[in-house]
């Protein structure tokens, strides 16, 4: 693992050992077609981190792809080190991946995320409006969908079970 990925702070003095590691972090960034802005740590909202997300799974694909053909160049990297290229890796796991691996299942939800002219309106979305939508908000955003969805289908199968048992009574004549 490569614990170089994470850039030196604004305002702290680079090491040497700082630059290579930034330098490696470049190179690996570049080689792998991600934009340095995505490799900020900084906070920038949910569509910024839906971008992280997105770069994240297209940056592994590049990554398999380029070992594959043999024109990956430098060090061998891990799982964990193509996640700390966009955040922490305990950051990753207690917030993007539980939650935006979930948002494909919503199409209004990720064209709002990709801020798409033709979303719907944060108060159709979101059920309410705020200048900053937070992690959280998207947790209970999906956690709502899920009950629906679940009621939905709670509603189907007893719809459907009840449907066979008729046509099981009415084929045996």
């Amino acid at each position: 693992m490569h614990s170089g990925l994470i850039a030196t702070p604004a305002g702290h003095s680079e090491t040497p050992a700082a630059s290579a590691s930034d330098a490696f972090k470049e190179n690996v960034l570049t080689q792998l077609g991600i934009s340095i802005h995505l490799a900020d740590r900084a906070d920038r909202g949910l569509h910024v981190a839906y971008e992280k997300y997105k770069a994240h799974l297209e940056a592994c694909q590049t990554y398999e792809r380029k070992v594959a053909d043999g024109s990956w160049t430098g060090s061998k990297l891990t799982a964990v080190d193509l996640i700390q290229l966009f955040v922490s890796k305990s950051f990753w796991h207690s917030h993007y991946k539980p939650l935006f691996s979930k948002v494909f299942n919503s199409p209004d939800m990720v064209a709002w995320l990709e801020s798409d002219e033709d979303r719907v309106a944060d108060e159709v979305l979101w059920g309410f409006q705020k200048s900053v939508y937070q992690y959280k908000d998207l947790k209970e955003y999906l956690e709502r969908k899920e009950k629906k969805k679940g009621k939905g289908r709670a509603k189907t199968s007893e719809g459907g079970a009840s449907k066979k048992k008729d046509n099981r009574k009415m084929s045996v004549k």
